[in-house]
C-alpha cells in the first residue's frame, strides 16, 4: 500500500531524529489500528495556541492578505493557482496547498505519495535583480521563541515542493525565493498578542539537508516492515518523547513491570539515541545485556562521547536490573556543601510559550524540618507585571531570611553575639530552574523595586545583563545547588529513562512521605516541572485547567520532597565522612551577603576588579571539579599521569630533586608538558588532591634532564621548599609501588597583582 508523505513528516525527522515516528507517520490510521498502534489524537493546548497565533497574525495583514472562506480550511485550488500566477492583487496568501498534479520526481521509485503540503503564507515580491522575475517567499508562522533547524527543514521542503508546482504550471518568470522565513513570538509579548518577529534565513542549506533526506535515509525508512507480528523500525525513548503521539506505545517497551532481559535499553537514564544505536550494533538491546557489559569501554565501533560514559551507564543499567541504589565511579562532588544548617528551597516553574515564570514556590527548611509553610505564588497571567509581582512576594520573602542570617553571622563575627554561625545554603532541583530565575530577573531590571529591594537577588543569580557579582559565583559562594546534579554524579538509581523528581524521590525515599506523588494531571514521564499542557490551559481556558490551588499544592509536593532529598544526601555523607570518603566537598563559609559591588551601579574599576577576581574564583572551581573525578577519567581526558612508578632520583639545581618516574600505557597520552606551571605530585588522595592550601607543599613541573628520556619516562622536579614540607615527606612513607599521580591544578600569578594595580588605581 502507498504511503502519505508530506512536510510534517520532514519537520518531524529533523526534530527527533527518529525512524519509528517517520515510519508510522507514513502509514494510515487503519494500518496503525491493525498491528495495534495507538495513537494519541488529543488536541494539545500548544497546538490550539499555535493556530490562534497564526490565525492573530494573518489578520493583522487585512486585507493584503488572500485566504480562504470561513467554511474552508484550505485556500481553492483556482485561488492558489491565481495567486501564483501573479493574477490576484494580494501581496500574501494563507493555507495554499502547495500539491503538483504528477508525483515530483523525488519521491519516484520510493512508493510514496505527497499528501496535503499547506504553507502558512506565500508572499509574492518583484525580484531586486530583475524587475520581471517574481519571487515568492514562503513563511512559517510558529507559536514559539525562536527558529529551530527542523522549522527552517519545513520550509525548504515546502520550497522543494512548490517549484514542482511552478514547473508544472510553466510559469517561467516565477522562482522562489533564496530565503525562508519564520514569524515567531515578538520578543518581549505573550503568544496571545499576535505580534510577530520576522527571522530570515537562508533556504540553500536546509535544502540540502532535506535532499539528503529525501535520497538517502526516507527510502529506507519507508521500506521497514511494520505488521501485526513484526516492527523493524529504530526508536529510543528519551525526554524529547513527552509530546509525540506514539509515546505510550513506545513506553511500553521500558515499563518496570518487564524484566531486565526484555527491558529496552533506553530506560536506562542518560542514554543518547546515537549510544543506542552503537550498543544494539553490539548486540546490547537490554537493560540486562547492558548491566553484564564489563569492559564496554574498550569495545570496538564506540564513539568516543559513549566510551568516555560507559562506565556510568553500565552502572545506572546494574541498578535498574538489581533495583537498587549503586554508587557511581566518582568518589565526591563540588556541588553541594557538607554542612547546611537552613537550607533555602525554591521551585521554578517556566513557560515557554510567553517565556515567563508560571509557578514560584520558596520554603526554608531547618534541621530537616520546614521553618513555616511554603510561599507558592502563581502569576495571574503572563504579563510582565504578574511576573514581576510574583518574583518580588516569593524571592522577597527568601532575601528576608538571607538578611536575618546575614546579620545574625555579622554579629557572631564582630563578637557581639556569643552563638554558632548559620550555613545556609540554596537549593533547587533541575539546574534549568536556576536560569529561568536568572532569566526572569533580566527581565525586570526597569523595575525599581527589583533594583533596589532585591539588589541582593540579583548578586545571588545575576543575568546576562549585568556583570556577574564575583563573590557568590565563586568557591565559598556558590549561590545554589541543583539536587539532580549532585544525585547523577555520586549515584545510579533504579529510575527508568529521566532523573526526575518523581522518580528519584521515590526510589531513595520509598514510602516515606518525603516522596514526590504528584496527581495524574500533574504526573510527567521525564520531569516534574508542570507541563505546558498545564500551564497553557491555565492561561488560555482557566474553566478546563487546574485549579490554582492544586497547582500550588504540586508545588510545595516538590518543596517536601527536596526537603526528603537534602536529608538523604546529608546521611550518606555523615556515612561516608565516619569511613574517611567524605562525598561533598564544596566549602562555604557561615553566610554573609556580598555588598563591596553593586552590578546595578558599578563604575569600570568595580567592573574590571569584579572581573578579575571572577576570572580566578572560576579557574579554581573549574580545577576542583576535575580533580575530583576518578583517575580514570582524568587520565582519560589527558589531565593527568596516573599509576607512575619511581625509577630513580638525583639533584637538580639550586637544591631541588628531580625524580625520574615510568610511565604506564594507559597514561602516555597525558597532555601535560614542562610549560605547565601548576602540577601537583601525590597519591591521588582526596584531601590532599582537593585542598588548594596544601597544593605549594605538593607543587612540582615537568623539566627535560641533560640526558634522553625513552617515551615511558617523565621527569619531575620539586623544589627545596616542597622537599622539606610535612605533606611531601608523608607522601614518601605511604606511597606504594605504581601509586604515584601528576596532576594539573590551579596556578594564578595576576590575580593579586591586578587587584592591588586596580586598587591603586582607585585611590
Amino acid at each position: 500500500m502507498a504511503k502519505g508523505f508530506s512536510a510534517t513528516t520532514v519537520s518531524s525527522w529533523f526534530q527527533y531524529r527518529c525512524e519509528r515516528k517517520v515510519r508510522y507517520e507514513l502509514s494510515s490510521d487503519s494500518e496503525l489500528a491493525g498491528i495495534p498502534i495507538t495513537k494519541d489524537k488529543r488536541e494539545q493546548s500548544w497546538a490550539i495556541l499555535g493556530i490562534r497565533f497564526e490565525e492573530e497574525v494573518v489578520a493583522r495583514l487585512g486585507r493584503d492578505v488572500l485566504r480562504p472562506s470561513r467554511d474552508e480550511k484550505v485556500l481553492p485550488e483556482a485561488l492558489s493557482a491565481a495567486f501564483l500566477a501573479g493574477q490576484r492583487m494580494e501581496r500574501f496568501a494563507a493555507q495554499i496547498n502547495l500539491l503538483p498534479d504528477r508525483p515530483p520526481k523525488f519521491l519516484k521509485e520510493t512508493g510514496l505519495f505527497l499528501n496535503r503540503n499547506i504553507a502558512d503564507l506565500v508572499r509574492r515580491d518583484v525580484s531586486r535583480e530583475n524587475a520581471n522575475i517574481v519571487e515568492l517567499t514562503i513563511i512559517d508562522v510558529k507559536a514559539t521563541r525562536r527558529a529551530t533547524p527542523f522549522h527552517k527543514t519545513q520550509v525548504a521542503f515546502y520550497a522543494k515542493v512548490l517549484d514542482e508546482v511552478l514547473k508544472e504550471m510553466g510559469q517561467s518568470n516565477v522562482r522562489v525565493s533564496g530565503h525562508g522565513e519564520i514569524w515567531r513570538v515578538a520578543d518581549g509579548e505573550v503568544a496571545e498578542s499576535g505580534l510577530h518577529h520576522a527571522e530570515t534565513f537562508a533556504l540553500a542549506p536546509y535544502r540540502r539537508l532535506v535532499d539528503d533526506f529525501c535520497s538517502n535515509i526516507l527510502p529506507g525508512i519507508a521500506a521497514k516492515q511494520l505488521r501485526h507480528d513484526i516492527d523493524e523500525t529504530f526508536f529510543h525513548v528519551y525526554f524529547k518523547c513527552e509530546q509525540c503521539s506514539y509515546l505510550e506505545h513506545c513506553r511500553k517497551s521500558i515499563s518496570p513491570e518487564l524484566s531486565p532481559v526484555h527491558r529496552d535499553v533506553s530506560a536506562v537514564a542518560g542514554l543518547t539515541h546515537e549510544a543506542k544505536r552503537l550498543l544494539n550494533n553490539s548486540s546490547i538491546k537490554s537493560v540486562a545485556q547492558l548491566s553484564e557489559a564489563e569492559g564496554l569501554s574498550k569495545s570496538a565501533g564506540l564513539s568516543w562521547s559513549l566510551s568516555r560514559r560507559a562506565g556510568v551507564l553500565v552502572t545506572r543499567a546494574k541498578a535498574l536490573a538489581n533495583r537498587s541504589i549503586l554508587r557511581t565511579e566518582d568518589e565526591h562532588t563540588y556541588l553541594m556543601p557538607p554542612k547546611v544548617d537552613c537550607a533555602l528551597l525554591l521551585s521554578v516553574d517556566h513557560d515557554p510559550v510567553d517565556d515567563r515564570i508560571a509557578a514560584l514556590g520558596y520554603c526554608r527548611v531547618e534541621n530537616g524540618q520546614p521553618a513555616r509553610s511554603a510561599k507558592v505564588k502563581i502569576p495571574e497571567s503572563g504579563s510582565l507585571a504578574h511576573e514581576g509581582a510574583a518574583l518580588i512576594e516569593v524571592l522577597g520573602e527568601l532575601i528576608s531570611d538571607l538578611t536575618q542570617i546575614d546579620a545574625h553571622n555579622r554579629s557572631v563575627s564582630d563578637g557581639t553575639l556569643d552563638a554558632d554561625p548559620i550555613y545556609a545554603h540554596i537549593f533547587l532541583y533541575e539546574p534549568s530552574e536556576a536560569v529561568n530565575i536568572q532569566a526572569a530577573i533580566g527581565r525586570h531590571l526597569e523595575s525599581a523595586a527589583i533594583r533596589t529591594g532585591l539588589l541582593d537577588l540579583v548578586r545571588l543569580f545575576p543575568p546576562e545583563e549585568v556583570v556577574p557579582e564575583p563573590e557568590f559565583r565563586g568557591v565559598h559562594h556558590l549561590p545554589a545547588t541543583a539536587l539532580r546534579s549532585v544525585i547523577e554524579q555520586l549515584y545510579a538509581l533504579p529510575v527508568s529513562v529521566a532523573y526526575d523528581l518523581r522518580q528519584v524521590s521515590q526510589a531513595v525515599a520509598g514510602a516515606e512521605p518525603y516522596a514526590y506523588r504528584p496527581e495524574p494531571a500533574f504526573e510527567r514521564p521525564f520531569s516534574s516541572l508542570l507541563s505546558i499542557e498545564v500551564i497553557r490551559t491555565l492561561r488560555e481556558n482557566p474553566s478546563k485547567a487546574q485549579s490554582v490551588e492544586a497547582i500550588s499544592e504540586d508545588v510545595r509536593s516538590r518543596l517536601r520532597a527536596m526537603t526528603g532529598l537534602i536529608g538523604w544526601l546529608m546521611d550518606r555523607n555523615r556515612e561516608a565522612t565516619a569511613s574517611g570518603h567524605a562525598l561533598l566537598r564544596l566549602a562555604k563559609r557561615p553566610f554573609q551577603f556580598q555588598t563591596t559591588f553593586n552590578p546595578l551601579n558599578a563604575i569600570d574599576l568595580d567592573v574590571l576588579m569584579a572581573c578579575e577576581i571572577l576570572e580566578n574564583r572560576a579557574g579554581l572551581l573549574e580545577a576542583l571539579v576535575g580533580l575530583a573525578r576518578p583517575f580514570r577519567r582524568r587520565r582519560d581526558a589527558g589531565q593527568c599521569f596516573a599509576n607512575l612508578h619511581f625509577d630513580r632520583h638525583f639533584k637538580g639545581p639550586q637544591g631541588s630533586r628531580r625524580i625520574i618516574f615510568r610511565i604506564p600505557k594507559e597514561s602516555q597520552q597525558a597532555d601535560l608538558s614542562s610549560g605547565d606551571m601548576s602540577l601537583i605530585l601525590h597519591d591521588d588522595t582526596p584531601d590532599l588532591r582537593l585542598n588548594p592550601a596544601l597544593w605549594s607543599q605538593i607543587g612540582c613541573r615537568i623539566v627535560q634532564p641533560d640526558f634522553s628520556l625513552s617515551d615511558d619516562e617523565v621527569c619531575i622536579e620539586i623544589n627545596r621548599q616542597v622537599i622539606r614540607s610535612q605533606e611531601y615527606r608523608a607522601l614518601l612513607d605511604r606511597v606504594k609501588p605504581g601509586g604515584w599521580f601528576v596532576d594539573k591544578a590551579f596556578f594564578d600569578v595576576n590575580t593579586q597583582r591586578a587587584a592591588s594595580f586596580v586598587n591603586y588605581l582607585g585611590t
